[in-house]
């Protein structure tokens, strides 16, 4: 099965605790997503003039692990948490993972 990737993307002018997002969002993301198949996850802070300011890279198994986990009843617990670091929703693109080094 090839690999999948989830880009959560946050608009430029977002109110936006990194600390947070780093210390205990993205935390609580693996620890409910790793059991479906959640391997790994980076974040990318970009520049003010970017259009947006920061990305969250997932990167799953498979699409089909991807799909149970985006799935499942924990997408509440860990879409519920955004409003404690974000003043917006984020973009989520999904996508398969085609090639890589």
């Amino acid at each position: 099965m090839a690999a999948a990737s989830t880009t959560v993307l946050y608009p430029k002018g977002t109110a936006f605790k990194m600390d947070y997002y780093l210390s205990t969002h993205m935390p609580l993301v693996y620890k409910n997503w790793s059991p479906y198949g959640l391997k790994s996850w980076s974040v990318v802070e970009f520049p003010s003039d970017a259009e947006y300011c920061v990305q969250a890279s997932l990167e799953w198994e498979s699409e089909a692990a991807r799909d149970k986990a985006l799935q499942s009843d924990t997408v509440s617990t860990v879409m519920g948490d955004v409003p404690n670091f974000s003043d917006k929703s984020p973009l989520l693109i999904n996508g398969k993972v085609t090639g890589t080094s």
